[in-house]
């Protein structure tokens, strides 16, 4: 009985911790137990170990993420611990970069720098190879040089005049690039003249017809005018007349031996020559005064530099048209207009019937066919023609002559509005046309028109 009594009392001196989970336990001391009767002599204090000592040599890195209450004494901190390299901004006590572990790089220095400066140096060779492909082409062109055309130099032109004259011309590629070319060979004070270049030219090339100077002055030259609106047939009675020294024959054969123009691309019927010698007035040397190839082709060059002013080597992509229909539509308002504020009108009501399948009915077409210029009858009105617009929809196979640039421009540019019919009625003018959007209008005009005695009789 003294002895459960000694152990009770023992036990209930014991303080007894309450347990977590909600379940009793039997407390257990921090202290190692002793023997029984020693605990009076024994000294507890060799087993404390101060506070601050702990503090101050044991930090634990996850204290951060699990802090523990504050029993009401603040720790204490250790200003030797922090390296003298770390940012204003870091705070963090627990923070010992001896837990930092440094990873070894993926690639040695050497390795990296010799890959960047592989591929540094592929990145240079690569924009050098498309840099100087590029200058290759603007020094020389692709192609072989084209035919010869000759160009004036004005008086006090400069370098860069001179550049941009030849630009324009298609005589060099680029009159940037020719211009710092010729500064860089030093070459300068042209003189003012009439040259001979060939279109497509290399740069030195250029530059070696500019070296070599202007043409001699002839004193005496011949001018040919081709008037707007002829027939090859037309045009080559028109030039033998002109210049007695052609010969019938070899002018017939240079017509369908001469260059074509670069304007249409191959979307056109190359055996058909009508309307690609642009109407112009032209001088001719007196040593080509029997060169009818040479004419011909000067005449060509003249279309596609009037090709490329006016667009027809690209119509807008609203028009519905090819370049070479363009000048097959041309040709229709040449033949038709006599006025040039009646040309964009004209053009849109040939527009406006090939949209709704209608025949142009333009009679110029049917004279065309028939090879003659005279008043139509009933049965040339009837012909079984692919010319006859009164019976065939759609645009003729090719020009009926040679239009002028005013022409070719309204092509490009037809005026905005729902006219079908047209008519002269010489109410806005000698020559001019009435336009009507119903027939019963454009019957009225017919009147005014056969009253007048302007052809519709």
């Amino acid at each position: 009985m003294n002895n459960d009594a000694s152990d009770n009392e023992k036990s209930s001196s014991r303080k007894e911790t309450p347990s977590i989970d909600g379940e009793d336990h039997e407390s257990v001391s921090m202290y190692p137990s002793l023997p029984e009767g020693e605990g009076e002599d024994f000294d507890y204090g060799a087993f404390e170990s101060p506070a601050k000592d702990i503090q101050a040599s044991f930090l634990d890195p996850y204290a951060a993420e699990h802090s523990l209450v504050s029993d009401g004494e603040p720790p204490l901190q250790s200003e030797a611990f922090y390296p003298s390299d770390l940012p204003p901004w870091y705070e963090d006590e627990y923070y010992d970069d001896r837990e930092w572990e440094r990873l070894p790089r993926r690639f040695s220095a050497p390795i990296r720098f010799a890959i960047f400066s592989t591929v540094l140096i592929i990145a240079i060779l690569l924009t050098y190879n498309f840099v100087r492909g590029w200058l290759d082409g603007q020094l020389d062109p692709p192609g072989l040089p084209g035919s010869e055309l000759v160009i004036e130099i004005p008086q006090g032109a400069t370098t860069d005049d001179i550049a941009r004259i030849l630009a324009e011309n298609e005589i060099v590629e680029n009159s940037t690039v020719f211009r710092y070319y010729l500064r860089f060979k030093d070459a300068s004070d042209f003189r003012a003249g009439v040259y001979t270049f060939r279109i497509n030219s290399a740069v030195w090339d250029a530059r070696e017809s500019l070296e070599a100077g202007p043409l001699e002055i002839i004193e005496e030259r011949f001018f040919v005018t081709i008037p707007e609106g002829l027939t090859l047939k037309e045009m080559q009675t028109s030039l033998i007349a002109q210049l007695p020294s052609f010969d019938v024959q070899e002018l017939s054969d240079a017509i369908f031996s001469s260059q074509t123009p670069v304007s249409f691309g191959e979307d056109w019927i190359a055996y058909i020559r009508e309307g690609i010698f642009f109407p112009e007035t032209y001088d001719v040397a007196e040593n080509a005064m029997k060169d009818e190839q040479s004419l011909l082709n000067r005449m060509v060059v003249q279309f596609d530099l009037v090709a490329r002013e006016t667009g027809l080597a690209n119509p807008p992509p609203e028009l519905g048209v090819s370049p070479y229909e363009v000048l097959i539509i041309a040709s229709l308002i040449e033949e038709e207009a006599q006025l040039d504020e009646d040309r964009a009108k004209i053009s849109r009501v040939i527009y406006n019937r090939l949209e709704l399948g209608i025949p142009l009915g333009i009679d110029a077409t049917i004279v065309f066919a028939l090879e003659g210029d005279r008043e139509l009858s009933q049965s040339d009105l009837e012909v079984d023609s692919v010319y006859n617009t009164r019976i065939y929809t759609g645009l003729p196979p090719s020009p009926i002559s040679a239009p002028g640039k005013s022409s070719i421009e309204a092509a490009l540019n037809p005026k905005i509005g729902d006219w079908l019919y047209y008519v002269r009625t010489d109410a806005f003018g000698v020559g001019s046309h009435t336009f009507a959007t119903t027939n019963q209008e454009f019957q009225e005009a017919v009147q005014v028109c056969v009253e007048r005695d302007l052809g519709c009789g």
